[in-house]
């Protein structure tokens, strides 16, 4: 047996002991926690729960050559039981104790987590996951046209996970999304559980898409895809859509806390995705067509089905293109529905990014940068309710047409993916 095939047999063996021991204590503490994190009246139950989890979980992390993260853990969960479990929890320690693994290597982390767009109720809760580190078959030859000058990002397969990670549709970690008081100034780890996306992009983005959509215009070269090939190309849209956050004027890694603004993120996100389906229209890359369907059906039909999209940032980011694209008349109507003209699409997306990169051009400041990004998205998001980020105008809301029948499904469940 090659050493490959023994370490997969093992990380399938510990996924199962886990769903008997640590899982299980961590998913009943989270049900006691509220969405800041905070345990509201603890009582001597929670506090013997906690504890419980620091030792089963510690235990495991040490055994398992981790431990750093088994000491920051336990220091983590002193100081939160010292300052009381009605405090927001601050789990620093934790979050920076987590290295990102190497190709064919694992991870696993614990601390309260904000699992985005996973089953509700979402928030800072005791989240644990085990992963395996999976790149594309094609990166290292991609990565030769599109060198990325950090890459910090992480395709995984999710071995294990609590209820927050494996129910619902987040396929995403990084270290912001941990529960701490201080703001993270650089990303160490950007982790994606890629192996959940086949069943949440068949579930509901399709589904969405084909309710809004007259049959023949819709996007299909990404669904029907066997398990590997979907991945295969889940993976290498993750890997260029990084790639291209980091090039330009104005890149993300140089500029984090600017990027973070709503407004200058979400030209960013779609300026990147734009980027990334104009390079798989334009160039020799593997998945070429899947990876611009995923585009199209996930950015435009998923995320607004979200029940906050109002509040939702890749909500937003969706309703954003889809009116770029109908200003532009690549989405027109057809009887009652709507028609999407792929050979448009490219001329809206490349539209898209020169403006946006026009803008980067003009502003010198990021005070200037972010007035210029909140008049640029007010134009397509008008201004929302106190709270929201935006409203819907009555054009937009085609694109909720398929929300309740969506929202009436369970949340999909993931078992441990093959390796």
């Amino acid at each position: 047996m090659s050493g490959r095939h023994h370490l997969a047999d093992e990380l399938r063996g510990e996924a199962q002991r886990l769903g008997r021991t640590l899982i299980p204590l961590i998913d009943t503490f989270r049900t006691r926690q509220e969405d800041d994190g905070t345990v509201a009246l603890p009582t001597d139950d929670e506090i013997r729960l906690l504890r419980s989890v620091q030792a089963e979980g510690a235990r495991w992390f040490t055994e398992h050559g981790r431990a750093a993260q088994a000491a920051a853990l336990a220091a983590d969960i002193d100081d939160w039981l010292t300052a009381g479990l009605d405090t927001p929890p601050h789990f620093a320690r934790s979050r920076d104790a987590l290295a990102a693994p190497a190709d064919g290597d694992w991870a696993a982390f614990l601390a309260p987590v904000t699992t985005t767009n996973s089953t509700p109720p979402v928030g800072k809760r005791l989240e644990f996951f085990l992963v395996r580190r999976k790149e594309p078959d094609a990166l290292a030859e991609l990565a030769v046209r599109y060198p990325h000058p950090k890459n910090n990002c992480q395709a995984t397969v999710l071995l294990a996970g609590t209820e927050g990670i494996a129910r619902g549709n987040s396929i995403v970690f990084f270290p912001e999304n941990v529960a701490a008081h201080d703001k993270v100034a650089d990303q160490a780890y950007a982790i994606f559980f890629f192996s959940k996306f086949r069943k949440i992009h068949e579930a509901f983005a399709l589904p969405a898409a084909r309710a809004v959509l007259t049959e023949d215009s819709l996007p299909r070269a990404s669904t029907g895809m066997d398990p590997h090939h979907c991945y295969q190309a889940r993976s290498i849209w993750g890997y260029l859509h990084d790639y291209f956050h980091h090039q330009g004027l104005w890149p993300f890694d140089q500029h984090i806390k600017l990027k973070m603004n709503w407004f200058v993120g979400l030209l960013e996100e779609i300026k990147v995705d734009a980027k990334t389906a104009l390079a798989c229209h334009e160039d020799a890359i593997p998945y070429a067509d899947e990876q611009i369907d995923m585009i199209l059906l996930e950015r435009m039909f998923r995320y607004p089905l979200d029940a906050r999209a109002v509040r939702n940032f890749d909500a937003g980011t969706g309703v954003f293109l889809f009116s770029w694209l109908r200003r532009l008349g690549a989405i027109t109507d057809e009887n009652g529905r709507l028609r999407l003209h792929r050979d448009r699409v490219f001329d809206g997306l490349r539209e898209l990014v020169d403006a946006v990169e026009v803008m980067e051009a003009k502003v010198g400041t990021p005070a200037e940068y972010r007035t210029a990004a909140k008049a640029f998205v007010r134009a397509y998001l008008p201004e929302g309710a106190a709270g929201d980020r935006y409203a819907f105008t009555d054009d937009q809301r085609a694109l909720t047409r398929a929300r309740e029948s969506l929202a009436a499904l369970p949340p999909l469940g993931f078992e441990p993916a093959e390796l």
